[in-house]
């Protein structure tokens, strides 16, 4: 896709950057989003993820090159494989945090691509990178609706950072949302931009409705435009360990010393600190998604004023949101209802309720729940795994081999395996000897053996993998040689 073009293209202090962050959670809506595959990985209003969504918008104000994504080093593969569905030039621009650490570290992680060594703060170049080059952040799991509008704001901002402003977008509210922060604006500066007062934190419902009557308050939508050199030196004036993080990086792999870092937003860190700020009412429409009330807001509704996805049996239900990602779904008589159902786990609760699904997470983590985690069926870059069924020692799996692809050379302490093809043919290595299967044959893996999988064919592989053992959990693989770059 050609890059767009502005006034400052004919500036090569000029260029212009896009970050988008997506290392979320999305714990609101669970049980559809996992940690292992998050909301932003979902398809929950059409065809395209939230991710192949927040990609495609961007791509229609910046250059493919020049646009980087930040996700968890857990999401790598499936991050990369739903962006090359819609553009291969971005395969190369994906950068792995080593564990979340919030916004503020993930975006550094990016102007680390941005900004090479020895840019000068005032715009002096270094490797063709700059610390003039206007950046742009992105969150990749919101719902935006008008591209055309979403570029004129950006245009706007852009503009407005080209002359020193840090730039954020607020977008007016349409209701007393309790579960957004708010911006509060002062002067205006022209256009539908203004300076801002400041930043609100998530309100109770009597301080929102006075917002949006006021007509000086915004829903903080998380996005922001600035010039990479001012917010270096705003995260040197602010916050100093990141700092001595950053600017040490040409002494080591910049994410050494990330685990150290501080857990800490970009809002909190350095956007609530700085002077200078200008927020652009947004021309778009916007919506985090950030509960299962917005996906029932935002849905197709029947005449009974359901949103109904997958196989579900309403009887009598008004004004419910019923999804099924696996088995029948039947509500008989429900109103003003959300559930939500996957293979392993049901969420029920009522529209007014959907803010404690994260009280649910978090019970979850507490007991120790895989169901935080995982869905049965787990993504992996050779293919994919759905657990069948288990017990205290035992674990049976259905494994997905792609073509072409294989599993690292690995071994496991506590358990053994017994695979058994079932589709395919399956090139089996097992303590350096390799054998061909096919269908109906099968193997034995002893507990501290080295093995291998892999597909030489054209079609899946497919197999049933029996664990067994005193403990089966997936940390329980030691790599030593991998394809994909996991082995530590």
């Amino acid at each position: 896709m050609p890059k767009k073009q502005s006034a400052q293209d004919n500036d090569p202090k000029q260029t212009r950057y896009a970050v988008i962050l997506a290392g979320g959670s999305g714990t609101r809506l669970w049980p559809l989003s996992r940690t292992l595959f998050p909301k932003q990985l979902l398809a929950l209003n059409g065809d395209l993820t939230l991710l192949q969504q927040t990609v495609t918008r961007v791509l229609g104000a910046f250059a493919p090159e020049n646009v980087w994504v930040v996700t968890n080093e857990e999401h790598v593969f499936e991050v990369r494989s739903q962006i090359r569905a819609i553009n291969e030039d971005l395969g190369a621009h994906i950068l792995a945090e080593p564990m979340a650490r919030n916004t503020l570290p993930a975006i550094l992680l990016a102007l680390d691509r941005i900004v090479q060594p020895g840019a000068a703060e005032g715009g002096g170049t270094a490797g063709g990178h700059d610390a003039s080059a206007l950046v742009g952040v992105f969150p990749s799991d919101h719902l935006i609706a008008d591209q055309q509008a979403w570029e004129r704001s950006v245009e706007q901002g852009l503009a407005l950072a080209a002359g020193g402003s840090f730039v954020t977008f607020g977008v007016t509210p349409t209701k007393p949302e309790t579960g957004y922060g708010y911006i509060e604006r002062g002067n205006a500066l022209g256009g539908g931009a203004f300076d801002v007062v400041r930043f609100l934190e998530k309100p109770r419902l009597e301080k929102a409705l006075e917002f949006v009557k006021s007509g000086r308050h915004y829903w903080n939508s998380g996005m922001f435009v600035f010039r990479a050199g001012e917010f270096l030196s705003a995260v040197q004036q602010f916050e100093s360990r990141l700092w001595d993080w950053w600017a040490d990086r040409t002494e080591r792999p910049m994410v050494e010393g990330y685990a150290a870092l501080p857990n800490i937003s970009v809002d909190y860190g350095i956007v609530e600190k700085i002077s200078g700020i200008a927020v652009v009412q947004a021309q778009f429409d916007w919506d985090d998604l950030g509960n299962w009330e917005a996906v029932y807001r935002l849905g197709k509704k029947d005449a009974d004023g359901n949103v109904i996805q997958g196989d579900v049996l309403a009887l009598d239900c008004r004004d419910c949101l019923l999804i099924s990602k696996g088995g029948k779904l039947a509500a008989v008589g429900m109103s003003n209802m959300i559930m939500v159902q996957t293979r392993d786990a049901t969420l029920a609760c009522p529209h007014e309720g959907v803010q404690r699904v994260k009280e649910i997470v978090a019970l979850l983590k507490a007991q120790g729940s895989q169901l935080v985690e995982n869905h049965l069926t787990v993504k992996r870059p050779w293919g994919s795994y759905s657990v069948l069924e288990e017990g205290q020692f035992y674990k049976i799996k259905r494994i997905e081999v792609l073509p072409g692809a294989r599993l690292s050379l690995q071994m496991h302490h506590h358990r053994s395996e017994h695979w058994v093809v079932i589709g395919g043919t399956a090139l089996v290595e097992i303590g350096g000897e390799e054998r061909l299967l096919v269908e109906n044959q099968a193997v034995d893996i002893g507990k501290a053996t080295t093995h291998r999988l892999a597909n030489p064919g054209k079609v899946p592989l497919e197999i049933i993998e029996i664990q067994s053992g005193p403990y089966l959990e997936e940390d329980d693989i030691v790599r030593f040689d991998d394809v994909y770059g996991r082995v530590k």
